[in-house]
């Protein structure tokens, strides 16, 4: 380093993975001094995103299992490229009405973000790829359904929007959805696509999952999710710019060592100085030390086609239901308009709770999506990989060996989207500072006061009456 840091700081976080960047954004907006550092030379730890010759020639450290193949002549043109992609580790999507998304608004963390609605859900329904229908006029469209099939959803769906009377709470939700006398084509779809549920996923929890999909709907598309465009590796950086904006103090590809004494870590120990801390916040590199007792499966291709052909470029999340041992494999398909990959060619994403090996796990999706029939995308590049699952539960007692003054970030779970990881980070938030504020909202640039004189500007944001501005509901699904 050039110069030194401060020596004294309120927090000092140490990885740059989503939880961390929230409690730094969260820490930095009440006015607490973060310093915020990472031995990456790169934000996100495990949630990052790679461009192809990176993620080809120097794969993370902390992921497992890696192979990458091309399966073209031409693969000169795709490290052309290589800029032009941005590879997520962890892809995630986000429903609208999801508590990410709310706090994106409340915050006012939204001005740092750019998202797409997702334009289709598929499902894999007797071997064909499905679209699952998400509004009235989607219901009624579809020909796989009849229409007293058709009639029998939409009751079911307005019923589960309201309060539900649950008369045996011991039933599985498909025994639930059995009992209303629904066909099998309808129970797959529910089932599956919109409650992300599973055979054995108790009735309650799978009407909970059918709420978060229904009230989701129609807030910025046709589906109830967004993706973040640019790639799921640009939303942690999000929140540290606001973690900037208020005073953090960030440092990348900085090696460390913390100082110990009395069950508490008294300073940071960098190579020319040391600097202290009331509390600090370690990321999920530390945490893997505690426990690492799962994983996640994952797979990237790169496609030269859609896996369903369409006139216009789609956004697509395919739910592809369990199978054997193997759960709900999610599969996201992303196209230029997303910013991730350039021109004529898709990303396709799998993730899934890791059963074997990430190959394995994800062959019977390959087998159906990736065929040797004419219309069928050829795939061009693909890679498969495990990242450690430390999704445990931070208050348990394998943790209390750790000092007083340290909390632990897990890292990515297999959760559709960030909502869990909100709550984690809010929970370590509120056990640092209790009684604050978490994430209050920031203030636009032209609302700032400077001396007794307001800067003035032009206001792009108008509130509408449930609390979404114009911007935020574009059909693109931008905020």
């Amino acid at each position: 380093m050039d110069q030194k840091l401060p020596s004294n700081f309120d927090l000092i976080i140490i990885g740059t993975g989503f939880i961390e960047s929230v409690i730094s954004a969260a820490a930095s907006r009440i006015g607490k001094s973060v310093l915020h550092l990472d031995e990456n030379d790169f934000y996100g730890g495990q949630w990052a995103s790679f461009n192809l010759e990176a993620l080809k020639t120097s794969p993370p450290i902390h992921i497992q299992d890696f192979e990458s193949n091309f399966w073209t002549e031409d693969s000169e043109s795709l490290l052309k490229n290589s800029r032009k992609f941005n590879i997520d580790l962890v892809p995630k999507v986000h429903y609208a009405r999801g508590d990410f998304v709310e706090l994106l608004i409340s915050s006012n963390i939204a001005r740092y973000t750019e998202f797409r609605s997702v334009s289709r859900i598929l499902t894999s329904l007797n071997g064909q790829l499905e679209l699952v229908p998400c509004s009235r006029s989607d219901v009624f469209a579809n020909n796989k359904v009849s229409v007293i099939e058709k009639r029998m959803l939409m009751k079911l769906l307005t019923s589960l929007d309201e309060e539900v009377v649950i008369s045996d709470p011991n039933q599985t939700f498909k025994e639930f959805l059995t009992s209303k006398k629904l066909s099998d084509n309808l129970v797959h779809f529910v089932l599956y696509a919109m409650a992300r549920s599973t055979d054995v996923t108790p009735v309650s929890e799978g009407i909970e999952n059918t709420k978060r999909f229904l009230q989701s709907l129609g807030r910025f598309g046709k589906t109830p999710f967004l993706f973040s465009m640019y790639g799921s590796g640009d939303t942690p950086q999000a929140f540290c710019r606001l973690s900037a904006v208020f005073g953090g103090t960030f440092a990348l590809d900085m090696p460390h060592s913390l100082k110990i004494e009395n069950n508490r870590v008294e300073a940071l120990v960098l190579k020319d100085q040391e600097v202290s801390g009331q509390h600090f916040v370690l990321g999920e590199a530390e945490f893997r030390k505690v426990n690492n007792k799962g994983g996640i499966s994952r797979a990237v291709f790169i496609t030269d086609k859609s896996v369903l052909s369409s006139e216009s470029e789609h956004l697509t999340l395919l739910v592809y239901p369990p199978e054997k041992d193997i759960g709900l494999v999610t599969v996201l398909e992303l196209g230029s308009l997303t910013g991730t990959c350039p021109k004529d060619v898709y990303l396709v994403h799998m993730s899934c709770k890791q059963i074997t090996k990430p190959k394995e796990d994800f062959a019977h999706v390959v087998a159906c999506l990736f065929t040797e029939d004419e219309g069928s995308p050829k795939v061009l590049w693909s890679s498969y990989f495990t990242l450690p699952e430390s999704s445990n539960d931070l208050m348990s007692d394998e943790f209390k060996e750790f000092p007083e003054n340290v909390f632990l970030c897990p890292g990515p779970d297999v959760d559709l989207d960030y909502d869990s990881s909100i709550k984690k980070a809010k929970m370590i938030f509120e056990s640092l500072y209790p009684g604050e504020e978490f994430l209050p909202r920031a203030p636009d640039p032209e609302e700032i006061i400077i001396g007794e004189e307001c800067v003035q500007g032009s206001v792009d944001f108008k509130e509408q009456e449930d609390g979404v501005t114009e911007k935020e509901a574009a059909p693109s699904g931008d905020f």
